[in-house]
């Protein structure tokens, strides 16, 4: 998608020059015409950067000092791309009743709007939501998939009630850091979300005791 026009809200394609579809000149940023369309059928095919990240890995350390224990474990990706197919349907604005992101509050209303989400028109929902580089977001990502500290009991304390060894724990899992808050771009490996629910985050305290 090439933004919406700012004069009557519809989404614009960049368009083939071959097509005979009406077509709108529009002028850019920095000063340069470019030919759209706003029927998403004669729009131009383009690449669009690699579905596949650069690179992606993870580690694992763990860290300690006098009686304390902190270990993390860490996936990460950076690159690529992911179409966001959650999104998209969250920003269909063709089903009444249904729930919508937030993001629907930036479409156009009025004229000389400045926004990348096209008017609200049951009737074009077609065109304007149509699967297009809009649904297109960064796939990098950070997963701190668990993090744990762990304090080691003073021994002088433990003694007392016959303990031969005992530690104190807390832990967080998962934490993920991405592009798009809600987003889960590494629930498969064809580049498209669908509706899955990321992994919970789960906070756990508890003591170990040693008898």
């Amino acid at each position: 998608m090439d933004g919406v026009d700012k004069t009557d809200g519809v989404a614009l394609y960049r368009a083939n020059f071959m097509s005979v579809a009406t077509r709108r000149l529009i002028l850019k940023n920095k000063g340069g015409q470019d030919t759209v369309t706003t029927n998403i059928n004669n729009g131009r095919f383009e690449f669009c950067r690699q579905l596949y990240s650069n690179f992606y890995g993870g580690f694992e350390n763990t860290f300690t000092y006098k009686s304390l224990e902190l270990n993390v474990l860490v996936q990460y990706q950076i690159g690529g791309k992911v179409y966001d197919g959650t999104y998209a349907a969250l920003m269909h604005a063709g089903t009444y009743g249904t729930a919508l992101h937030v993001d629907a509050l930036n479409r156009w209303t009025k004229p000389g709007d400045i926004t990348n989400v096209p008017r609200m028109d049951n009737s074009k929902v077609g065109v304007f939501d149509a699967a297009s580089d809009r649904w297109l977001i960064d796939a990098s990502f950070l997963n701190i998939r668990s993090i744990n500290l762990s304090y080691d009991l003073p021994k002088s304390l433990i003694s007392k009630i016959r303990v031969q060894d005992g530690s104190f724990f807390l832990g967080r899992k998962p934490c993920l850091f991405l592009k798009r808050k809600g987003m889960n771009d590494n629930q498969s490996f064809d580049g498209i979300t669908s509706n899955t629910y990321p992994p919970a985050r789960i906070i756990t305290a508890g003591i170990n005791l040693n008898f």
